[in-house]
């Protein structure tokens, strides 16, 4: 996830230009990202299903990886199994805040 101070519609854009540089990589990702807060004070945070367990080589055709923290879900782990629910489900709240806007990556 990472923080923003942006108004929720731009954070959200964010999400949709990052999904959009995913392209070369579409055939092997799916997932959801979402804004959670409010405008001046919200963060994006994202669930991607991948082919594969090394993330990287299906990931890192979108430049701006590096503006985001990726990390591997053990769905196996309850606490996992349920953010990665939630994520899908658009019902998520991260840090005290809930789930504003979202996009699908399909």
């Amino acid at each position: 996830s990472t923080q923003s101070t942006w108004e929720i519609f731009m954070s959200n854009n964010q999400i949709g230009g990052f999904f959009n540089r995913l392209e070369a990589s579409r055939k092997y990702v799916m997932g959801t990202a979402g804004v959670f807060g409010e405008n001046g004070n919200n963060l994006i945070s994202g669930v991607i299903i991948l082919r594969g367990k090394e993330y990287e080589p299906v990931l890192s055709v979108a430049p701006d990886l590096e503006s985001y923290a990726v990390t591997p879900l053990d769905l196996e782990k309850p606490e996992d199994k349920k953010f990665f629910e939630d994520m899908l489900a658009w019902e998520a709240v991260i840090d005290g805040k809930s789930w504003a806007d979202g996009k699908m990556l399909k």
